[in-house]
C-alpha cells in the first residue's frame, strides 16, 4: 500500500503543501499554498482527503500551527505536530542547501515517510486555555522580577532622580495587577475541572510549590499526551543529562541538554530552590551532592530532576507529595 505524506509548512497567514506519494512527487503536481484561516483549512482538508493522504506533517510553530491542527483532527486526518530541533537536524542531515517554504513543506514530507509517525492529539480546551494564561503569567512575573531588580539597583545610587523610582515603582504595581488577573482566572479554570482541580492540589502538596509556581507548572503538563513517563518529562524538559565523548582524545563534561521546553524548566527552577531548602528529603539529596563535588547549580537541577519524577507519581498514583519514595532511605540516612 502506498504511503501518501503531506508536509505543511505553516505561517500566521499562508500554509504552503507539498504532497508525496512514496516520496516521490509523481503525478501529484507542485506544492500548493492557502490561507491558513478557518476558510483556508476547509479548502485543504478537501484536497487533502482526494489525494487520499495517510500522513501529514507540521512543525509546531508558536501558535499558528494550533488551529490547523485542530481542523485536521476534528476531520479525521492523521497529523504529527513535529519537533522543530527534530525537523531542523532531518533537513541538514539531507544536506539541503537551500530553504524556501516549498522546500520545507517538501522535507516536512519527507520527515512523515522516514521517521515514526506520532499521531497529534487535541488539548482539552480548558487545558489549553490553563496552558495559555499560564505562559501569558510566566511572563508578566519575569517583567516583574527585572522590574524588581532595576528599583533595587536605583535605590543603590544616591543620585537616581525620583521620577525614575517612581515610574518602575508604578511599572511593579502594574505587573503585580496584571499576574494577579491571570492567576485569579487560571485558578477558576481549574476549580471547573475535576482533573486539573485534583493535580492543582496534588501540586501545592509539594514543599517549594505555591499557587503560581503550580498554575505554571500545570500549565504546562496538562497539554502533555497522558502517557508519557517520568523519564519522558524529563527530556521533554531538557533536564536529560548528555555529554560528548570521541574516542579517548574528547570527553565533555556532562550537562543537560536544553533540548526541552524551556517554559517547564523555568516553572521548575523556584520550587526546586525551595524544596532543596525546607523538605528534608531533597535537602539530604543535595547536601550529598555537593558533598561528591557537584556544584550548587547542578544539585538544583538534578532536584529539578526529582521534582518531576515526584509529580508524575503523585498524578499517575493520586497520592500526595512523599519524597521518601524519590530518595532512597540510605541517602537520607544522615
Amino acid at each position: 500500500m502506498s504511503v501518501v505524506t503531506a508536509g505543511i509548512d505553516v505561517a500566521g497567514k499562508s500554509l504552503v503543501v507539498d504532497v508525496l506519494c512514496d516520496g516521490i512527487r509523481a503525478k501529484r503536481g507542485k506544492p500548493f499554498s492557502v490561507d491558513n484561516t478557518p476558510d483556508g483549512h476547509g479548502q485543504l482538508i478537501e484536497k487533502l482527503r482526494d489525494l487520499a493522504v495517510t500522513r501529514i506533517v507540521c512543525e509546531a510553530t508558536g501558535v499558528y500551527h494550533l488551529d490547523l491542527a485542530i481542523a485536521l483532527v476534528e476531520a479525521g486526518l492523521p497529523v504529527m505536530v513535529a519537533n522543530p530541533r527534530q525537523v531542523k537536524a532531518f533537513i541538514q542531515a539531507r544536506l539541503r542547501n537551500s530553504q524556501d517554504d516549498p522546500i520545507d513543506a517538501h522535507e516536512l514530507a519527507q520527515f512523515g515517510l522516514r521517521m515514526d509517525f506520532r499521531p497529534w492529539q487535541a488539548p482539552d480546551p480548558s487545558h489549553y486555555a490553563l496552558h495559555r494564561i499560564a505562559r501569558s503569567l510566566h511572563g508578566y512575573v519575569e517583567q516583574a522580577t527585572a522590574a524588581k531588580n532595576r528599583l533595587h539597583a536605583a535605590h543603590a545610587v544616591a543620585q537616581t532622580p525620583k521620577l525614575l523610582l517612581k515610574v518602575i515603582k508604578e511599572e511593579i504595581a502594574f505587573l503585580d495587577r496584571i499576574e494577579t488577573r491571570l492567576r485569579t482566572e487560571a485558578l477558576k479554570i481549574i476549580d471547573h475541572n475535576a482533573k486539573l482541580k485534583r493535580h492543582f492540589d496534588l501540586l501545592i502538596s509539594v514543599p517549594g510549590i505555591g499557587q503560581t509556581s503550580a498554575v505554571q507548572l500545570l500549565g504546562e503538563l496538562c497539554v502533555l499526551a497522558s502517557d508519557l513517563s517520568a523519564k519522558a518529562w524529563v527530556k521533554l524538559a531538557g533536564l536529560d543529562p548528555t555529554r560528548k565523548q570521541s574516542g579517548t582524545s574528547v570527553l565533555g563534561k556532562a550537562h543537560i541538554s536544553r533540548r526541552g521546553n524551556a517554559k517547564l524548566r523555568g516553572a521548575l527552577f523556584m520550587p526546586a530552590m525551595s524544596a532543596r531548602r525546607h523538605d528534608p528529603g531533597l535537602k539530604h539529596f543535595a547536601d550529598r551532592l555537593v558533598q561528591n563535588h557537584k556544584t550548587p547549580l547542578q544539585a538544583i537541577v538534578a532536584v529539578q530532576r526529582k521534582l518531576l519524577h515526584g509529580i508524575h507519581a503523585m498524578f499517575t498514583l493520586d497520592q500526595p507529595w512523599n519524597s521518601s519514595a524519590l530518595v532512597p532511605q540510605t541517602q537520607n540516612q544522615a
